[in-house]
């Protein structure tokens, strides 16, 4: 009888190291989602020259709807210095550890914020320089399709 209360007493906090390599497992899936849901809206704003604020917010959507986080609680600040695209974005990643309750962690303790904070150079397409005719005059055309010069 002795052995089988010192069990029910040890067993749930051994239970809670086993639970925390699935919180991990889970998290870790998380912040991977958060990293490529990210690139795809720097790429799209590599390609506008801004993040635009249809970009923030089908990020913001994008993020809420696959990690059940509600869209207010997503930050994203997007500044724009010299052709380069400043972007941070905050998602909150909540239930961090396994057994919060039992081991007496309050579930505003149980959460952080990550945080990816970076830049990227937007895309310019260069300027297109009107050339005189008189620097093509004389060669044809027809000899740069045959391989010719």
């Amino acid at each position: 009888m002795k052995q089988f209360i010192v069990l029910s007493a040890v067993l749930p906090i051994l239970m809670v190291f086993i639970m925390q390599t699935a919180y991990d497992q889970k998290n870790n899936h998380a912040i991977s989602l958060i990293h490529n849901m990210i690139y795809v809206a720097k790429e799209q704003a590599k390609e506008e020259g801004s993040f635009s604020w249809e970009i923030q917010e089908r990020l913001r959507r994008n993020i809420s709807s696959s990690l059940g986080i509600p869209p207010n609680e997503i930050v994203i600040i997007c500044r724009e210095e010299n052709a380069l695209l400043f972007y941070r974005v905050e998602v909150p990643i909540k239930d961090v550890v396994a057994g919060g309750r039992l081991l007496g962690i309050a579930d505003k303790d149980n959460q952080y914020i990550y945080v990816i904070d970076s830049y990227t150079k937007a895309r310019t397409i260069p300027d297109i320089v009107e050339d005189d005719e008189e620097d093509i005059e004389g060669v044809e055309f027809d000899s740069f399709k045959k391989g010719t010069v």
